[in-house]
Formats: C-alpha cells, structure tokens, sequence
C-alpha cells in the first residue's frame, strides 16, 4: 500500500534541497528489508548473494549522499616541500564545481528513488517524498524553461523556405 497521506510533507524538490535526513528516510525504509532478504537465504545462494550486494550498494549510496550533501572533502592532503600549493579556484570554476556537486547529488537521488521504488506497495514507502528530480535548483529549472520557449519562438520565426 502506497503511502500518500504523508505526516512530514512533501519531499524536496530540487537537489539543493536535498538533506541527509530524508536520504536516511530511504535507507531506513529499504536496508532492513534488504538485511532480512539476505538472512533468508543462505549466504552463497543467488538470492543470499544478491539481497547482500542490493543492501552493500544502498548502504553506499546512502552514505555518498550525505558525504556530498555536507560538503565532505577529502582528509588532509600533505603537499611536499618544493612542490608548489595548487592555485586558487576562480569563481567560475568555483561555480561549476558547484553545479557538478548538484548534479550528482541529483544524480544519486534519483538512482536511490529508483531502488525504492520497486517497494511502492510496502507499508511505509513515501510516494510524496521519495521523487525523482529533475533539476539542481529553481534557477536551473527556470534556464531550463527559458531555453523551451526560446526554441519554441525560434522554429516560428526563423524557418527554411520550403522546397518545391
């Protein structure tokens, strides 16, 4: 039974809206059930082996996603002496790295939702929440929308003469 009277609202709707708590939701709704699936078989049969590997890469993804969401870097990185220090980002390169960031976080989540959605009919599952995405912000959507109707205008306005 899909579960669309949702008590916690609506799940979010562009990548930067994206927390590690409703991520958590998802790999709290799928790993025990994954987790009994492999306990009820046994460990080397085709079925123990693949309700382990299932429960392994959700674990991961779940754990990328909130890496990611709270800006993770690498540890500490020990530069030799005589090696010069990389330079400085510009702001541009700032700004794609930025967008790359959302864009696997969008990336990630839609395969999460993905997995999930193969439990629709379980008790629990949040239809409402646990959506796919399609873009990485509001602004990207607008741009998105923008570019439609540019296209939609020009293949009015500038068409090639018609061959006879």
């Amino acid at each position: 039974m899909t579960n669309n009277d949702d008590p916690v609202g609506s799940g979010p709707r562009y990548a930067d809206e994206l927390t590690a708590d409703v991520v958590w939701e998802i790999g709290e709704f799928l790993l025990p059930r994954l987790e009994r699936a492999a306990d009820a078989h046994p460990s080397d049969s085709e079925e123990g082996v693949t309700a382990s590997a299932l429960a392994e890469a959700v674990a991961t993804l779940v754990l990328t996603l909130e890496w990611t969401i709270a800006g993770g870097t690498p540890g500490r990185v020990r530069i030799p002496i005589g090696v010069p220090l990389p330079p400085e980002p510009t702001e541009e390169e700032r700004r794609v790295r930025a967008e790359m960031r959302l864009d696997r976080l969008r990336e990630d989540w839609n395969t999460l939702c993905l997995l999930a959605g193969y439990w629709r009919s379980a008790p629990g599952y949040q239809d409402s929440r646990w959506r796919k995405m399609e873009f990485r912000d509001a602004e990207h959507e607008r741009w998105y929308h923008q570019q439609l109707s540019y296209r939609h205008l020009e293949s009015r306005v500038i068409r090639p003469p018609q061959q006879e």
